[in-house]
Protein backbone atom coordinates (compact mmCIF):
# COMPACT_ATOMS: atom_id res chain seq x y z
CA UNK A 1 0.00 0.00 0.00
CA UNK A 2 1.29 3.02 -1.21
CA UNK A 3 0.17 6.38 1.02
CA UNK A 4 0.74 9.87 -0.85
CA UNK A 5 1.01 12.82 2.14
CA UNK A 6 0.96 16.06 0.68
CA UNK A 7 1.72 18.93 3.80
CA UNK A 8 2.00 23.03 2.54
CA UNK A 9 5.36 23.82 3.31
CA UNK A 10 5.52 26.60 6.12
CA UNK A 11 7.44 29.11 3.37
CA UNK A 12 4.66 28.75 1.47
CA UNK A 13 2.04 29.70 4.72
CA UNK A 14 4.01 32.70 5.28
CA UNK A 15 4.01 33.96 1.83
CA UNK A 16 -0.60 33.42 2.09
CA UNK A 17 0.33 35.50 5.31
CA UNK A 18 2.24 37.84 3.90
CA UNK A 19 -0.88 39.27 1.75
CA UNK A 20 -2.99 40.02 5.01
CA UNK A 21 -0.25 41.70 6.69
CA UNK A 22 0.83 45.23 7.00
CA UNK A 23 4.27 46.40 7.05
CA UNK A 24 7.10 48.84 8.84
CA UNK A 25 10.51 49.02 8.41
CA UNK A 26 13.24 50.87 6.92
CA UNK A 27 15.12 51.31 3.41
CA UNK A 28 18.54 52.30 2.86
CA UNK A 29 20.61 53.10 -0.79
CA UNK A 30 21.55 55.29 -3.12
CA UNK A 31 20.04 58.55 -4.05
CA UNK A 32 20.70 59.22 -7.82
CA UNK A 33 20.89 63.02 -8.79
CA UNK A 34 19.44 63.38 -12.57
CA UNK A 35 18.51 67.27 -11.89
CA UNK A 36 20.98 70.28 -11.89
CA UNK A 37 24.01 70.72 -9.85
CA UNK A 38 25.10 74.46 -8.54
CA UNK A 39 27.23 76.74 -10.34
CA UNK A 40 29.25 79.12 -8.61
CA UNK A 41 27.96 82.88 -9.20
CA UNK A 42 25.28 83.55 -6.22
CA UNK A 43 24.81 87.63 -6.71
CA UNK A 44 24.81 87.68 -2.82
CA UNK A 45 28.11 86.50 -2.39
CA UNK A 46 30.32 83.62 -3.25
CA UNK A 47 29.99 80.05 -2.11
CA UNK A 48 31.71 76.54 -3.08
CA UNK A 49 29.58 73.11 -3.03
CA UNK A 50 30.49 69.50 -3.04
CA UNK A 51 27.12 68.16 -4.08
CA UNK A 52 27.71 64.64 -5.22
CA UNK A 53 26.45 62.56 -8.36
CA UNK A 54 25.34 59.80 -5.92
CA UNK A 55 24.53 60.26 -2.05
CA UNK A 56 23.36 58.23 0.86
CA UNK A 57 19.47 57.90 1.42
CA UNK A 58 17.72 56.60 4.25
CA UNK A 59 13.47 56.26 4.26
CA UNK A 60 10.99 54.81 6.70
CA UNK A 61 7.66 54.10 6.33
CA UNK A 62 4.52 52.55 7.23
CA UNK A 63 2.63 50.36 4.91
CA UNK A 64 -1.12 49.66 5.86
CA UNK A 65 -2.89 47.00 4.16
CA UNK A 66 -6.00 47.90 2.45
CA UNK A 67 -7.04 44.66 0.51
CA UNK A 68 -4.63 41.70 -0.54
CA UNK A 69 -3.78 43.54 -4.01
CA UNK A 70 -3.23 47.20 -2.34
CA UNK A 71 -1.66 48.58 0.29
CA UNK A 72 -1.32 52.48 1.17
CA UNK A 73 2.08 53.67 2.17
CA UNK A 74 2.99 56.74 4.29
CA UNK A 75 7.09 57.10 4.15
CA UNK A 76 9.87 59.78 4.99
CA UNK A 77 12.99 59.95 3.69
CA UNK A 78 16.30 62.04 3.78
CA UNK A 79 19.45 62.48 1.60
CA UNK A 80 22.26 64.38 2.19
CA UNK A 81 22.85 66.40 -0.86
CA UNK A 82 26.44 68.36 -0.17
CA UNK A 83 28.17 70.91 1.83
CA UNK A 84 27.98 74.33 1.32
CA UNK A 85 30.47 77.09 1.62
CA UNK A 86 28.92 80.68 1.57
CA UNK A 87 29.87 84.21 2.66
CA UNK A 88 27.01 86.42 3.73
CA UNK A 89 28.06 89.66 5.72
CA UNK A 90 31.65 89.35 5.58
CA UNK A 91 31.35 86.07 7.63
CA UNK A 92 32.00 82.36 6.24
CA UNK A 93 29.37 80.10 6.96
CA UNK A 94 29.29 75.89 6.55
CA UNK A 95 26.35 73.46 6.48
CA UNK A 96 24.62 71.18 3.42
CA UNK A 97 21.96 70.81 1.24
CA UNK A 98 19.20 68.02 2.04
CA UNK A 99 16.33 67.16 1.01
CA UNK A 100 13.03 65.23 2.60
CA UNK A 101 10.85 63.25 0.28
CA UNK A 102 7.40 63.03 2.63
CA UNK A 103 5.03 60.81 0.45
CA UNK A 104 1.73 59.16 0.50
CA UNK A 105 1.81 55.80 -2.36
CA UNK A 106 -0.28 53.17 -3.09
CA UNK A 107 1.40 49.92 -3.77
CA UNK A 108 -0.07 47.38 -6.16
CA UNK A 109 0.91 43.16 -6.08
CA UNK A 110 0.33 41.94 -9.13
CA UNK A 111 0.79 38.15 -7.68
CA UNK A 112 -1.18 38.27 -5.05
CA UNK A 113 -3.46 35.17 -5.98
CA UNK A 114 -0.22 33.24 -5.86
CA UNK A 115 2.29 31.52 -2.79
CA UNK A 116 5.17 33.06 -4.80
CA UNK A 117 8.15 33.70 -2.36
CA UNK A 118 9.28 36.66 -4.34
CA UNK A 119 6.46 39.63 -4.31
CA UNK A 120 6.95 42.32 -7.34
CA UNK A 121 4.59 45.43 -6.83
CA UNK A 122 4.35 48.65 -8.54
CA UNK A 123 4.05 52.16 -6.33
CA UNK A 124 2.64 55.86 -7.34
CA UNK A 125 1.96 58.30 -4.95
CA UNK A 126 2.85 61.77 -4.21
CA UNK A 127 3.51 64.49 -1.96
CA UNK A 128 5.47 66.91 0.11
CA UNK A 129 9.51 67.85 -1.15
CA UNK A 130 11.16 69.77 1.31
CA UNK A 131 14.59 71.28 0.87
CA UNK A 132 17.14 73.14 3.25
CA UNK A 133 20.40 74.84 3.17
CA UNK A 134 21.27 74.48 6.83
CA UNK A 135 24.64 76.36 8.37
CA UNK A 136 26.42 74.49 10.96
CA UNK A 137 29.19 77.08 11.69
CA UNK A 138 29.93 80.26 10.67
CA UNK A 139 32.81 82.62 11.54
CA UNK A 140 30.56 86.18 12.80
CA UNK A 141 31.59 86.49 16.38
CA UNK A 142 27.92 88.33 16.33
CA UNK A 143 25.41 86.57 18.67
CA UNK A 144 22.70 88.04 17.09
CA UNK A 145 24.46 87.42 13.18
CA UNK A 146 21.24 86.43 11.56
CA UNK A 147 22.23 83.43 9.05
CA UNK A 148 19.96 83.33 5.79
CA UNK A 149 19.22 79.50 5.34
CA UNK A 150 17.43 78.39 2.25
CA UNK A 151 14.27 76.40 2.18
CA UNK A 152 12.28 75.16 -0.78
CA UNK A 153 9.22 73.14 -1.23
CA UNK A 154 7.25 71.03 -3.90
CA UNK A 155 4.04 69.06 -4.15
CA UNK A 156 4.62 66.32 -6.58
CA UNK A 157 4.09 62.97 -7.89
CA UNK A 158 6.51 59.66 -7.40
CA UNK A 159 6.64 56.18 -9.30
CA UNK A 160 8.12 53.08 -8.72
CA UNK A 161 8.66 49.37 -8.32
CA UNK A 162 10.32 46.82 -5.97
CA UNK A 163 10.04 43.41 -4.67
CA UNK A 164 9.42 42.33 -1.24
CA UNK A 165 10.79 38.81 -0.04
CA UNK A 166 9.09 37.87 3.08
CA UNK A 167 11.66 35.58 4.75
CA UNK A 168 9.24 34.17 7.91
CA UNK A 169 5.90 34.90 9.07
CA UNK A 170 7.13 38.52 11.22
CA UNK A 171 10.54 39.67 9.05
CA UNK A 172 10.81 40.38 4.93
CA UNK A 173 13.52 42.14 2.90
CA UNK A 174 12.94 44.27 -0.23
CA UNK A 175 14.78 45.92 -3.26
CA UNK A 176 12.87 48.68 -4.43
CA UNK A 177 13.79 51.99 -7.64
CA UNK A 178 11.60 55.02 -7.21
CA UNK A 179 11.61 58.10 -9.54
CA UNK A 180 11.40 61.41 -7.85
CA UNK A 181 10.53 64.60 -10.46
CA UNK A 182 11.44 67.04 -7.23
CA UNK A 183 11.17 70.85 -8.83
CA UNK A 184 11.83 73.84 -5.97
CA UNK A 185 9.65 76.76 -7.37
CA UNK A 186 12.20 78.97 -6.01
CA UNK A 187 16.29 78.35 -6.61
CA UNK A 188 17.89 75.93 -3.48
CA UNK A 189 21.39 76.99 -3.68
CA UNK A 190 21.03 78.65 -6.80
CA UNK A 191 18.94 75.49 -8.45
CA UNK A 192 15.46 74.29 -9.10
CA UNK A 193 15.89 70.87 -10.39
CA UNK A 194 16.89 68.04 -7.79
CA UNK A 195 14.90 65.46 -9.50
CA UNK A 196 16.78 61.89 -8.90
CA UNK A 197 16.30 58.04 -8.17
CA UNK A 198 16.61 56.00 -5.39
CA UNK A 199 17.52 52.71 -5.43
CA UNK A 200 17.45 51.11 -2.03
CA UNK A 201 17.10 47.81 -0.04
CA UNK A 202 14.77 48.07 2.85
CA UNK A 203 13.80 45.04 6.12
CA UNK A 204 10.58 45.28 7.34
CA UNK A 205 8.13 43.93 10.27
CA UNK A 206 4.91 41.88 9.14
CA UNK A 207 2.15 42.03 11.34
CA UNK A 208 -1.38 41.72 11.17
CA UNK A 209 -4.11 44.34 13.24
CA UNK A 210 -5.80 43.37 16.35
CA UNK A 211 -8.55 43.93 15.44
CA UNK A 212 -11.48 41.56 13.74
Amino acid sequence: VVMLIHAESPLAGDSLLFHHQHQTGARLGMWANSGESPVAGDPNGTFETNFHDASFYIEGFLALRLSRPLMLELSAGVVNRGSVTFIQDGATNHGNVQVNPILVQMKFYPLFTTSSRLQPYLLAGGGLYYGRRSVQFTTSSNIYYDIREQTGTDINYTLGAGCDWPLGSTVGLEAAVKYMPIQFSKGLQTITNYEAVAFTVGVKYLYTSKKK
